[in-house]
This record gives structure tokens, sequence and C-alpha cells, in this order.
């Protein structure tokens, strides 16, 4: 491991994390194919810190008037119930897939492959209904199936970010109250994700490099801020038809590749 690929794993997490195209997937594919090892558990969970930050200062700033409205309307307590209502399925697929031993599996390139293709299609299908609602008019029947739609986040190539914004459109959001829903429903995925990557981590004897942690935690919260900043600028202007056509591309090219 260099710091050369320290800052390209830096900036496929910083680039995908919030985009509709599973940062997961790109970092497995990354370390199977060009660096020819498995992810390394302390890079995971800087990088995932460095997003964290990412989401929380955007969060305190330009989506601040959206949390405001939706505080207001439902109270705290209610607020950190919708929250934890989102997240519960997406834990629950985890600890399935972990309690089950088929985390390891999911990880295979063709699950990463027809992932990308299948959520692809119903990002496409979802993008074209109507945009009518707000992130205020948030119920607690939309988080819990935003939250289903996001369990299937657990599978690489699924793109946690991608499974909730379809929701949210599903659901007749517009695009960029999609994409704020997904951003603020990160906040507790990526710190139960990074709990759970650390407790891995401190349970095997693996060395830490305090060096490539801190390039890994400052590259991903540059990448993620600027990279969700874009793209919630880019949701009021243009659909999610480019990352469609660049996940069905992504999911062909890797079919190919193991069946040619």
């Amino acid at each position: 491991m260099t710091i050369f690929h320290v800052f390209v794993l830096s900036l496929l997490q910083g680039a995908t994390e919030f985009l509709p195209v599973s940062s997961s997937a790109h970092l497995v594919l990354y370390n199977k194919f060009v660096i020819g090892v498995k992810n390394d558990l302390s890079l995971d969970i800087a990088m995932h810190i460095g997003s964290l930050l990412a989401v929380i200062l955007l969060v305190s700033k330009p989506l601040k008037e959206h949390i405001k409205h939706v505080l207001i309307k439902n109270g705290v307590s209610k607020s950190v119930f919708f929250l934890t209502l989102a997240t519960f399925p997406l834990v629950f697929m985890a600890l399935f897939l972990e309690y089950a031993r088929l985390l390891e599996l999911s990880r295979q390139v063709e699950i990463i492959a027809f992932s990308n293709l299948i959520f692809a299609l119903l990002l496409f299908v979802s993008d074209r209904k109507p945009s009518q609602r707000k992130f205020s008019d948030i119920t607690a029947r939309d988080v819990l199936v935003i939250g289903i739609w996001q369990s299937f986040s657990a599978l690489p190539g699924t793109s946690r970010s991608g499974a909730s914004i379809t929701a949210a459109r599903f659901l007749y959001y517009s695009r960029k109250e999609a994409i704020i829903i997904s951003a603020v429903l990160s906040i507790p995925a990526i710190v139960i994700s990074s709990g759970y990557i650390g407790f891995k981590f401190f349970s095997s004897p693996n060395k830490i490099d305090i060096e490539f942690i801190f390039y890994a935690a400052i590259f991903s919260f540059i990448f993620s801020y600027v990279v969700l900043k874009f793209f919630i600028k880019m949701g009021e202007i243009f659909s999610f038809t480019p990352y469609v056509i660049y996940r069905l591309f992504l999911g062909l090219v890797l079919l190919t590749v193991l069946y040619s």
C-alpha cells in the first residue's frame, strides 16, 4: 500500500459514497483488480469518518433549513425515531448476512455486477415519477420504506445512496429532496458501519499505519464534501440517467470480464 493508493481509495470513497453508484463496490473492485489485496480495515474506518464529517458539515449549513423544518414539524424525539426506523432494516440485513456467513460471499464480482444492473434499472424507473413532495412531508411509513430499500446496500453494488434515492423517488419526492433524505440517513448508517468496521479491526492483529489513516480521512473528507455539495446542486437541474448509464455500463463490463 502506498500514499497513491490511499489517495485513489479516498477519491473513490468520497466520490461514490453519496452518489447512487455504490462506494463499497468500487473499493472492492479497486482492491481486487488493482492492489490485489482485501480492504484495509483501518483505512475503511478513516475514509468513513472523512465522509461522515463532510455530511455533518453540510447538514449544519446548506441542509440546515431542511432539517429545521422537519424538527419543527415532528419534534426532536420523533425525528430521532424516524432516523432509527430508517436505519434498523440496514442493521438487521448486515447482521443477518454476517450471521449467515454470507457477507464475504456477497462481495463476489458477480453479485456486484448484477446488483449494479438491477438497481440501475430501478433507479431509472423511479426517476420517471413526478416530483410532488418535500423532505418536510416525510412520515414514519416513508422512512420505513426507504429504510427497507436502504437495507439492500449491505450487498456491494447496490449503493446505499442509490437505494434510498430510488425509494424516495418512488414515493414522489423531488430529486433534490431525495438526495437530501439520502444524505441525512447516511449519518447513522456511516456511524454504525464505522463502528462495525472498528470492532472487526480491533479484533484483528493488523498494524495501524497512522500516516495512511490521517491522509485517508483528510482526502475522503475533501472529496466527500465537494461531491455531495455538487450532487445536491445538480439534483435541481439534471435527472439521474447519467448514473443509470454508468452503472449499466459497469455491470456489463464486469460480466464481460467474468464470462469472456
